[in-house]
């Protein structure tokens, strides 16, 4: 954790230094990752890495407007997501038992969505998971929530944004392509959603606006693993699942409202 947290600039040590004990070595970990990862693919130090706010958090690459970025973890993992396609945004969600299944749906889903559309897959019908088993609503829930969040995090509100408001019909899939329906003030046919495999204890979703159409995942155990879309070697996304960052020298290939349970990640 240590060094993790020797990558961290001189506010993000504070913020580290303020955390509960029990949330700093992922707090360390994924953002000494998302910094390793920007330089890597920024081609500079990571020292030289600096980052800029948006409004609602999002971070964004100094001097470098064409790099995205975008981070999420949650318990046991991190993701790192960039692209030089487009705004990208990723989220990842460990699956865990809901508080109120019922009200999380209520929140999250649009009336489309509620109405049994947004079973409706890329191959046809999916399965009715809004009236069937509990596990298949629990899980439904889960792999939507991912997709929703990424895609507002591309588009830099994260969960200050309405998830209502994005509409996707991932069917059974776990993993793949997603169709996307509809996306808060703009062409829903200009974006690229995909659901990633990162185990199945969790669920993870990238969004690209314009881009995004093919995600490749590779990865080692403790190492950060890198993801590529279709359109070029542009990485979209990297994952870590342990408490060591990337070596920068390495060269690659260039609960915000009530229903959110308790040890949602944070990220931008």
């Amino acid at each position: 954790m240590n060094r993790c947290a020797g990558l961290l600039s001189p506010e993000e040590r504070r913020r580290w230094g303020r955390i509960v004990p029990g949330s700093r070595a992922l707090y360390a970990c994924s953002h000494a990752a998302l910094r390793a990862v920007t330089a890597l693919y920024g081609g500079r130090p990571v020292s030289q890495v600096t980052f800029v706010a948006g409004r609602f958090g999002k971070p964004y690459v100094s001097g470098d407007p064409g790099l995205r970025i975008s981070l999420s973890h949650t318990e046991g993992l991190a993701l790192v997501a960039v692209s030089r396609d487009g705004p990208v945004g990723v989220d990842v969600e460990r699956v865990r038992p809901l508080r109120d299944p019922a009200g999380l749906r209520r929140q999250m889903l649009s009336p489309w969505e509620a109405a049994g559309a947004g079973g409706l897959s890329l191959d046809g019908p999916g399965d009715d998971w809004l009236d069937g088993t509990a596990e298949a609503l629990h899980d439904g829930l889960f792999t939507r929530w991912a997709c929703k969040e990424a895609v507002l995090k591309a588009l830099g509100s994260g969960l200050a944004g309405d998830l209502t408001a994005v509409w996707v019909a991932p069917g059974e899939r776990r993993v793949g392509p997603v169709r996307l329906h509809r996306v808060p003030g703009g062409a829903s046919r200009a974006w690229g959603l995909q659901l990633i495999d990162v185990g199945p204890e969790f669920r993870a979703a990238v969004a690209v606006a314009g881009g995004g159409e093919v995600v490749r995942v590779l990865g080692a155990p403790r190492v950060t693993g890198f993801a590529h879309t279709s359109a070029g070697s542009h990485p979209v996304a990297a994952t870590t699942s342990a408490p060591h960052p990337p070596t920068p020298t390495t060269r690659r290939p260039a609960d915000p409202a009530p229903l959110i349970p308790a040890g949602s990640h944070a990220g931008a």
